[in-house]
């Protein structure tokens, strides 16, 4: 009877604490900022905002961004490719992956904020040794000269995630 006595009230604690972990659950990838959110939503006052065919945020704008940046992307590859392949230091396993792009996640590109946008890509490894496959995260600033890739992070080896992220898109080492 005891031991029933104190389960009750620990089990009506432990209920009452399972709402505010649910905000805590990590995503896969960051979500747009909430002023990309609303900007978002077209607007009528401007036909052509600056450096863009389409009102920002239309589907014609985002279609736009996804092109831009996947040839972003692409591009980057192909120059810093040496060899053949794009070199990639992890700092984790304390080795340098030799890759080759598979393809950039088109529909999944997110405006973080400003002109920062966000997507990954998939690779592969290529040349003699351990065969993986790699996803990149790719963070980029379209500025008044074009496209900037400002960080490529590894997200995954072999579809084991290395990070996810919180609700204030904060980076959070995935749980092994």
């Amino acid at each position: 009877m005891k031991k029933t006595m104190l389960a009750v009230p620990l089990s009506l604690a432990l209920a009452a604490a399972v709402p505010s972990w649910a905000g805590e659950h990590p995503k896969e990838h960051p979500t747009a900022a909430p002023a990309e959110r609303e900007a978002a939503k077209p607007s009528v006052k401007s036909e052509h905002p600056a450096g863009h065919e389409h009102p920002v945020g239309s589907k014609a704008w985002n279609s736009q961004m996804r092109k831009e940046f996947n040839e972003t992307v692409e591009s980057h590859v192909s120059r810093e490719s040496a060899g053949g392949a794009f070199k990639v230091k992890d700092d984790k396993l304390g080795k340098e992956w030799a890759l080759k792009l598979v393809g950039v996640h088109k529909k999944r590109i997110v405006g973080l904020g400003g002109r920062s946008f966000f997507a990954c890509a998939d690779f592969e490894t290529v040349g003699k040794g351990e065969k993986a496959k790699l996803d990149l995260d790719f963070y980029a600033t379209k500025g008044p000269d074009g496209w900037k890739i400002d960080k490529t992070v590894i997200h995954k080896v072999n579809g084991k995630p290395r990070y996810t992220y919180n609700d204030k898109n904060e980076m959070v080492p995935a749980s092994d």
